[in-house]
């Protein structure tokens, strides 16, 4: 797993990835990531936006330079028979593992409301999975 706390995170990143960047970034906290995002992006890659806490301040040359695009999404916009193509596509994706969510820490779940007062203060990196 990778520290995303570490100073070279996108070395790591990099990497990983054979120098290319990632393909997606599905972003849970934009006003905090996004400029970060657009350095790790592959060419061509896109942002997903799907939270965000406050305003952003992003330079523009950072997605420009890769040719990258900046989507912003609510499932209140997505019509019923788009939820469940939506959860077919995540179920299969998990299933044939091209779909790899960091999982940042498992906790039992009586430690539910840690958990969550973790993700509220932005503290949590990842997943959190609660056992029970």
């Amino acid at each position: 797993m990778l520290d995303h706390k570490a100073a070279n995170y996108t070395e790591e990143l990099m990497k990983l990835t054979g120098g290319k960047g990632v393909d997606i970034i599905l972003e849970m906290l934009a006003n905090v990531n996004l400029g970060k995002d657009l350095a790790l992006l592959a060419k061509h890659g896109r942002v997903v936006v799907i939270g965000s806490r406050g305003k952003v301040e992003i330079n523009p040359r950072d997605a420009m330079g890769r040719d990258a695009t900046i989507l912003g999404m609510t499932l209140f916009n997505v019509l019923e028979g788009e939820i469940q193509s939506i959860h077919r596509a995540l179920f299969a994706g998990l299933e044939n593992g091209t779909l790899r969510p960091v999982v940042g820490r498992e906790l039992p779940i009586e430690k539910a409301a840690a958990a969550h007062t973790d993700v509220i203060e932005s503290s949590a990196y990842g997943k959190i999975v609660l056992i029970p």
